[in-house]
């Protein structure tokens, strides 16, 4: 009997390499990201939340203004609008099924179909 190994140690490689060179600096190689400064992806709820956005986000960026207790914070990612299609589903799958995060894979056209969505 042949038993077949997966090399990689995560679902997701190519998203993983794409998420190290433009995320992970920021919301950390574990996905912890920075306290209140870079939110953690960790079990996000804003992540299950705003699927539809997260496309828009990676490749567009974000400012967002939170509350944090008394005070609001102001948030800010930066865009990279050189990441393709292609490379914008691997860093969503990597990152919906990682660090606790269960979210169903995004097929390619639903992934293009939130990326011509973008406001």
């Amino acid at each position: 009997m042949t038993l077949l190994a997966q090399c990689s140690e995560t679902q997701y490689p190519a998203g993983k390499r794409y998420y190290d060179a433009y995320c992970g600096n920021c919301h950390m190689e574990d996905g912890q990201g920075l306290s209140a400064l870079i939110p953690s992806l960790h079990n996000s709820t804003y992540l299950v939340n705003n699927q539809d956005l997260l496309p828009c986000i990676i490749r567009n960026g974000i400012v967002s203004t939170v509350a944090d207790s008394s005070d609001e914070v102001q948030l800010s990612m930066p865009a990279h609008p050189q990441l393709n299609d292609i490379e914008v589903l691997n860093i969503s799958n990597y990152i919906n099924n990682n660090w606790g995060n269960k979210i169903e894979q995004i097929s390619m056209q639903e992934m293009k179909a939130r990326l011509n969505a973008c406001e």
